[in-house]
């Protein structure tokens, strides 16, 4: 059985591109014959300065959707970060093992320090989450293209631990399940679909109601043709909207072409309104039946179970370590 392990950021609110392109194949995963740890990295989203109380709302939600979502919870561990400091005493350990040079040439380092400066939390984080892999001894992880450079980070760290003090790691490869969407807002197709409120009208939230949702994909940005093609480089907006659609309905780019070969643009946005309302309101529903429960038992009982594993790794570590 393959261990999988993934995790998602609690800054803001979750929205459409956090589901198709994270959530919707953690739940794929979950139906298949793995071990998955899902976490919630706020560790990580610290590096943003988050408002403490908006953080900590983010956390509770973000758990409770991942249950409201489907993640099967048989073979499925979710949990956030912070609650298993395990996480970060191996990161210390891990950075022993990691090269400044290599971090230096993060590309997300880079971006995100013109943004939030260069402090240490952003220089090492890719360290943290080599550590959130290997602390479960994962085999698989499903990211996107923009983070290979960071599994690739990874898989180095536990190669150069290897060699000192034997296979302890598995070196993790890029999960072979499906891969999610990589959404754009639906105002600046440009840039990724973004939790900030600056992007409001261009992003989807998962408690959008139906007319929302609706009102948002009418005013989408596309191009003056009516030419349904999947074109990333003249279409980036119509292109958004086929990846919506081909994700949400699991099916390819050439299907949603043809589907649609006789369509407008209007009625196509409409059409990729009904389905996106359609997979987000049982999951909505579903999160309000959740916030009227005590789902305490179930969060603690992950928990647990997270601990455990992370904590067995680190004992190993010591023991190999003479600590």
């Amino acid at each position: 059985m393959k261990t999988v392990f993934s995790g998602i950021q609690p800054t803001g609110k979750v929205h459409l591109g956090n589901f198709l392109g994270a959530i919707k194949n953690w739940v794929y995963l979950s139906e298949q014959d793995n071990k998955n740890f899902f976490c919630v990295v706020d560790l990580h989203s610290i590096t943003t300065h988050p408002d403490p109380q908006e953080l900590n709302s983010n956390i509770g939600n973000t758990l409770k959707l991942l249950i409201a979502a489907g993640i099967n919870l048989e073979n499925s561990i979710i949990y956030a970060q912070s609650k298993v400091p395990q996480h970060a005493y191996l990161s210390w350990i891990l950075s022993s093992f990691s090269q400044v040079g290599e971090l230096q040439r993060m590309t997300q380092y880079k971006e995100k320090a013109d943004t939030l400066g260069s402090h240490a939390g952003i220089f090492t984080y890719p360290v943290l989450m080599a550590s959130d892999i290997l602390i479960h001894k994962a085999n698989e992880v499903p990211v996107g293209d923009d983070q290979t450079q960071h599994l690739e980070l990874t898989r180095n760290i536990a190669e150069r631990f290897n060699n000192n003090y034997g296979e302890i790691f598995p070196l993790p490869a890029k999960s072979s399940g499906k891969s999610g969407a990589r959404l754009m807002s639906l105002k600046h197709p440009d840039k990724k679909m973004s939790k900030s409120s600056d992007d409001i009208n261009g992003t989807i939230y998962f408690d959008d109601d139906k007319d929302t949702i609706m009102k948002k994909f009418k005013s989408s940005v596309t191009d003056s043709s009516d030419n349904i093609q999947y074109d990333l480089i003249e279409k980036k907006g119509i292109s958004n909207l086929i990846d919506i659609y081909a994700s949400i309905n699991d099916v390819s780019h050439e299907e949603v072409e043809k589907t649609f070969k006789n369509s407008q643009y209007g009625e196509f946005k409409m059409a990729v309104g009904e389905s996106v309302s359609e997979y987000l309101t049982p999951i909505n529903l579903k999160f309000i039946e959740l916030e009227k429960e005590n789902i305490s038992e179930i969060i603690n009982s992950n928990l647990q179970e997270a601990q455990s594993s992370a904590e067995s790794t680190v004992q190993e570590v010591n023991n190999i370590l003479g600590l």
